[in-house]
């Protein structure tokens, strides 16, 4: 399944491989794009969003409502 994600804080390039970065870093997860203030993931289902707020937090982001 196709996981459109909402990423507040992000402003620049730097930001884009910051988050990119950490989403890689998740098991069962393929990065499909990240851009300034989104990213699509394509996951097995969604329970794989703890883990992704979990992991934008540790790089300074969060993860939109």
């Amino acid at each position: 399944m196709k996981l459109n994600l909402k990423i507040d804080g992000m402003g620049c390039e730097h930001c884009v491989k910051s988050v990119r970065e950490a989403l890689e870093e998740i098991k069962g997860i393929k990065v499909l794009d990240v851009k300034i203030g989104s990213a699509e993931i394509e996951a097995e289902n969604d329970s794989v969003l703890n883990e992704i707020r979990e992991k934008l937090d540790d790089v300074g982001y969060d993860l939109a409502r």
